[in-house]
């Protein structure tokens, strides 16, 4: 049974209607790296045109099972990981105009201070309103969603969720009164719960087509929020962020996109205190007639981000390109990031000190991977759980350049139908959560259409 929380909006929000859409032709392209959008929608991850999964872009050629011995020589051998699936929710908001992976880099399994695992997932009638958002928790072993809240009216589209001590954050755009929502619920204190306006300097209305938030925790405690303003007719975007340090927000820091229309999608990836890198999914031009790209940018909290954009240059009939994952070595500073493009993922290294200027190509494309999100907890390898025919973990110790086509690997098998194409990779990671990363975990959301209303909890031991 679970327990429902009002939700108190409070504070004065400006007059006035921000345009948010799913990348509507009223704001911008109308699918992106996970939205799965109306009709007139170009296909993403694998889905024909008219929105319906199509087949596996590239396999690993191993069937899916449970995690044992290694498969491959290499680093990891010695590890022989085993994984533990446990169901999570069998009610994930998914509808037909939108599948439930949507916004894989907004939420993830989260450690509370109190050593408790927790996830948070949205709830709404479709893709255009997202009313509640639903708090589970993993008790000896198993998963129950033990309380729920309302969101504010106008919240359209996905939130972004992170974990500061005990307290669950969760943001989101509020597109008929133009404000930026922050929602919190203590994992401790069930009680204690309820969504408020943000203020940043006093009353903060979001500029008209603002979009696709995001948010994360930096290992100063620092809490960075960011969203996108979407150009007119295929014009210049915006990206704007806001920061707080636990004594109110800063900013915002609002940036001129450079050519991009908008920059949406966004991974995010601490390099030290204060110091946040960004990897996200650009859309240049008017759609439909524009292209995708990548852009990655890495500027101390307060300095405006410029992006660079990611190669491998766009080829003839491109038609999407998906910001994957980004990771900051925390022993040397190397940052190791995924993108994909129409299928293909590609792996790119950054030096620690080197400029993502000189580093936008990839050192590597990754063999039968659709999707891939990094796994690490210190004192480990470096894990890439990857899907294409399957999901498998393919792991390395640390180091510049990794080879993860021969890295050692294995596969994972979720016991239910409709997992060998994932729509979504969630994965545990300090940008978000304050308490320390102690294990390695993530979730899984199943294929469109079939198990996309599932979500599984995955944990690895080495």
């Amino acid at each position: 049974m679970g327990l429902a929380v009002a939700c108190t909006p409070s504070g004065s929000p400006a007059e006035g209607v921000a345009t948010e859409g799913e990348r509507t032709t009223t704001v911008g392209p109308s699918t992106g790296d996970d939205a799965l959008g109306s009709t007139s929608s170009p296909a993403a991850d694998g889905t024909t045109s008219a929105g319906t999964p199509g087949a596996s872009e590239g396999s690993t050629g191993e069937a899916p099972g449970t995690s044992g011995a290694s498969e491959s020589s290499g680093t990891g051998e010695r590890l022989r990981p085993t994984t533990i699936p446990t169901l999570i929710t069998a009610d994930n908001r998914a509808h037909d105009d939108m599948h439930g992976g949507w916004g894989p880099h907004l939420r993830a399994p989260m450690r509370s201070s109190d050593g408790s695992l927790w996830f948070a997932f949205d709830g709404g009638p479709g893709v255009l309103s997202n009313t509640t958002v639903h708090y589970a928790r993993q008790t000896d072993g198993v998963w129950e969603t033990v309380a729920s809240q309302m969101h504010g009216p106008g919240i359209q589209q996905n939130a972004a969720h992170v974990m500061r001590g005990g307290l669950v954050m969760t943001y989101g755009i509020d597109t008929t009164q133009s404000r930026l929502e922050e929602c919190y619920f203590d994992t401790q204190d069930p009680s204690y719960a309820a969504c408020n306006t943000v203020t940043i300097g006093g009353a903060y209305s979001t500029p008209p087509n603002s979009n696709y938030v995001g948010a994360a925790i930096g290992p100063g405690d620092e809490t960075v929020v960011w969203f996108t303003v979407v150009g007119a007719g295929g014009g210049q975007g915006q990206f704007v962020y806001t920061y707080n340090f636990g004594g109110g927000w800063n900013g915002p820091v609002a940036s001129a996109l450079p050519g991009y229309n908008d920059m949406a999608y966004v991974r995010a990836h601490f390099s030290a205190p204060n110091q946040i890198q960004w990897l996200g999914q650009a859309y240049v031009g008017a759609y439909p007639t524009g292209s995708y790209a990548i852009g990655v940018d890495e500027v101390p909290l307060g300095e405006t981000p410029t992006f660079a954009t990611l190669g491998p240059a766009a080829a003839a009939g491109e038609s999407i390109r998906n910001a994957g994952d980004i990771w900051i070595d925390p022993d040397t500073g190397d940052a190791h990031a995924l993108a994909r493009v129409d299928g293909v993922m590609h792996y790119y290294f950054v030096p620690s000190g080197a400029s993502w200027g000189d580093h936008l190509q990839p050192v590597q494309t990754l063999d039968g991977v659709v999707r891939a999100r990094w796994l690490f907890a210190p004192g480990g390898p470096l894990v890439m759980v990857a899907s294409g025919g399957g999901i498998n973990l393919r792991w390395a110790d640390p180091g510049p350049a990794i080879d993860w086509n021969t890295a050692a690997r294995t596969p994972v098998e979720i016991p239910a139908d409709g997992f060998e194409s994932p729509s979504a990779i969630y994965a545990m990671g300090p940008e978000y959560q304050t308490a320390a990363v102690e294990g390695l975990h993530f979730a899984v959301c199943g294929q469109f259409d079939l198990a996309d209303h599932e979500i599984w909890h995955v944990q690895v031991e080495l």
